[in-house]
């Protein structure tokens, strides 16, 4: 009978662990293992902070659940996340878990098991969809603001009313389209950072593409990161047509890229020539999306900053391959 329990914990397709009373780890079945993308050489006896070190404060909080756990009770945890080292690479994860108590072959001797479950896909769709709820909401608050602007660039540079009709349908259809591709109504795949940045900007029209120069490798990407990448370059050409190079006719807009060792990318939006009266530096959804929801998406960073009459925006752009 022993022999048909140990065969069930190995074979259990749920990633399962033992820790002792010292909160060493006295077996992990293969699942486990390959969740945490160690062998169990790595784990045996380990101290299980020293096998997966925290801050402190994040180690007292599971110190208090293992204990009250070994204490009797079955306890569990709700999409913590952990930053696990896996082939020499940090990937953070978000795990539920559920432990329960053990009793050894004595009365002093006691254990506790933890199942386990990666929920980390879950939460980063669930992060994507409020994302775009929130990026929705504020779109539709500047929807108006944007038109209006179009309609003055347009009424600029256009001789005749028919001529401006003309020229603004065109612009308002390519407005629908960004739209359409921001609440996941167009396919984005096979897109490429280029490709993306072109689509965000082709509703501004010739006159302003003329100022916006777009350098940078080959680099694909996948459809989670064209769709965060998308709505980081509306956001950027927004706040460039309300405050920045986009509405102001001597402003311009450089945009470039470069691959990092890692695999990933590091791209900088620069406008130049900005109006200092009117520029926007506040904190707001904008300022959140484009230094903490985005980045976060796409598993790296962002940083914004004012420098005279400039603006740059840096992005870190984690490889495409630990994203899919």
């Amino acid at each position: 009978m022993a022999y048909f329990f140990e065969d069930v914990f190995l074979r259990s397709p749920a990633p399962t662990m033992i820790l002792d009373s010292e909160l060493r780890f006295k077996a992990a079945n293969p699942a486990y293992l390959e969740m945490v993308g160690k062998g169990w050489d790595d784990l045996s006896d380990q101290y299980v902070f020293d096998a997966f070190p925290e801050a402190e404060d994040r180690v007292e909080s599971m110190k208090a659940i293992f204990e009250a756990t070994l204490a009797g009770e079955e306890t569990s945890i709700s999409e913590i996340p952990f930053r696990l080292s896996v082939d020499g690479t940090i990937k953070e994860q978000w795990w539920t878990a559920r432990h329960a108590p053990l009793q050894g072959q004595n009365e002093t001797e006691r254990f506790m098991i933890q199942f386990s479950e990666n929920v980390t896909d879950q939460v980063k769709l669930r992060e994507m969809r409020n994302a775009l709820m929130g990026e929705l909401q504020h779109r539709t608050g500047n929807l108006f603001s944007i038109v209006f602007a179009i309609a003055r660039q347009t009424g600029r540079v256009a001789a005749t009313v028919p001529e401006f009709l003309k020229a603004f349908e065109e612009r308002l259809n390519s407005l629908i389209q960004v739209n359409q591709q921001l609440a996941g109504g167009v396919s984005s795949h096979d897109e490429t950072i280029r490709s993306v940045f072109e689509h965000q900007l082709a509703v501004h029209g010739k006159e302003v593409l003329q100022r916006i120069s777009i350098e940078g490798p080959e680099y694909l990407l996948s459809m989670e990161q064209a769709q965060s990448l998308s709505m980081a370059a509306h956001e950027l050409a927004t706040n460039a047509l309300k405050y920045g190079a986009i509405g102001h006719g001597g402003g311009k807009i450089e945009i470039s890229w470069n691959e990092l060792p890692t695999g990933g990318c590091l791209l900088e939006w620069k406008e130049t020539g900005l109006p200092l009266q009117k520029r926007s530096d506040k904190s707001g959804y904008g300022t959140m999306l484009l230094t903490t929801i985005i980045p976060s998406q796409l598993g790296g960073s962002g940083v914004r900053e004012f420098i005279g009459n400039t603006f740059v925006y840096r992005l870190e752009i984690g490889p495409t391959s630990s994203l899919r």
